[in-house]
């Protein structure tokens, strides 16, 4: 019996079934199950817990249930786990641990240099202008300046500051400029609060308390198109077989009066091709869906360059402006599983959750299983 390992945040003192995020649980069930007629099995551990002798404890996948095992470390492994860095350091170290996957012939999925690229949106911004100078908004490093807040509200009428890394849409600030002045609106699990009107100089005091804990960027915002009334985004999950990439769409669509679509801030999974067609017109909104999907494909072929056969998937936000202009707001190395395979366990799937599994999780996992056996039948 073969294994592929699934790096994830799992103890040996809690129900794996509990703890685990439904995008890992939901994938690790999915995955194994179209695997094992290969004769592969999907291997759950905490990389926090491997040591140099290479065995370490983790669970096995038995249909809907998680069996602890202890198994040696899988020559390929996929990594979904937020928080990586954090729990390799409790154990061996996180450059050790990089050190000695390498010398092992231990291949991981994610490639952690690609996951530090684009978790940083600058770096990200500037990967993506190399492919394309206007698709991405202009996007800097947080100086603490008033001046640079203006510029950017100056150029769009609005600013998003953010931090560098993501954070599931956890303290945005958004920066308008309004007839009295200026707005700011601030983003924390799905709540927000409002300073209106309010001067750039306090405004700027408020961010700067946030980003004296974290690192934050400015990035130009855009004025969306709107769908009854509410902001939304496209996010493109780009997947690879290990022969091509496929595209598959969902929107997200924000709360009224929200700026911001993640659903970790109150959004809600949309079908894409449905909600431009309401838009646009069935032929025009299946013509910019086919724009969108053909633009995803060239930004993940570029992004791919530098990591050759290295990327099983990768997560393209995308926002309309009112012109049907495509501006990459976002670049996910670790995108959930697409549709509402990210939010609810398999274990509380409903009948008429069918339609959605067909359209966005079913396509999802078998590419990333076909990606998974590829690469173990190679090691």
């Amino acid at each position: 019996m073969k294994h592929v390992g699934m790096l994830c945040n799992c103890s040996a003192h809690a129900d794996p079934a509990a703890e685990l995020s439904p995008s890992l649980l939901n994938r690790a069930l999915l995955i194994d199950r179209l695997l094992a007629p290969s004769g592969i099995r999907v291997f759950l551990y905490s990389p926090g817990d491997v040591t140099a002798a290479g065995a370490v404890a983790g669970y096995t996948v038995d249909g809907h249930d998680l069996v602890a095992a202890e198994h040696p470390v899988p020559r390929v492994n996929a990594n979904w786990t937020y928080g990586t860095r954090r729990l390799i350091d409790r154990g061996m170290g996180y450059r050790r641990f990089k050190r000695w996957t390498r010398e092992n012939g231990i291949e991981i999925y994610v490639p952690y240099a690609f996951s530090e690229l684009v978790s940083n949106k600058l770096k990200a911004y500037a990967v993506v202008r190399e492919h394309d100078a206007q698709l991405h908004p202009h996007t800097e490093n947080l100086t603490g300046s008033t001046r640079q807040i203006d510029e950017f509200v100056e150029r769009s009428g609005m600013a998003f500051v953010k931090p560098r890394a993501g954070n599931k849409g956890n303290r945005i600030f958004v920066v308008r400029r309004i007839p009295e002045g200026h707005s700011l609106t601030y983003y924390e699990d799905a709540a927000k609060r409002l300073f209106s009107p309010i001067s750039l100089e306090a405004a700027l005091g408020m961010i700067e308390v946030a980003a004296a804990r974290k690192r934050y960027v400015v990035q130009e915002g855009v004025e969306s198109l709107r769908y009854e009334g509410s902001v939304f985004d496209v996010r493109v999950v780009m997947v690879h077989d290990a022969s091509r990439w496929h595209s598959i769409l969902e929107t997200r669509l924000a709360p009224r009066e929200s700026d911001l679509s993640n659903v970790f801030q109150g959004g809600s999974i949309q079908v894409t091709e449905e909600l431009l067609d309401v838009l646009l017109g069935e032929s025009a909104g299946r013509q910019l869906a086919g724009r969108i999907r053909s633009v995803s494909h060239r930004v993940a072929e570029h992004l791919e360059r530098d990591f050759p056969s290295a990327l099983m998937e990768l997560g393209l936000d995308f926002v309309l402006d009112r012109d049907l202009g495509l501006h990459l707001v976002e670049v996910n190395a670790k995108p959930g599983v697409a549709g509402f395979g990210s939010e609810t366990r398999i274990f509380d799937w409903k009948a008429e959750d069918e339609l959605h599994y067909e359209r966005w999780l079913r396509p999802h996992v078998e590419h990333l299983a076909a990606f998974l056996r590829a690469k173990v039948e190679a090691a």
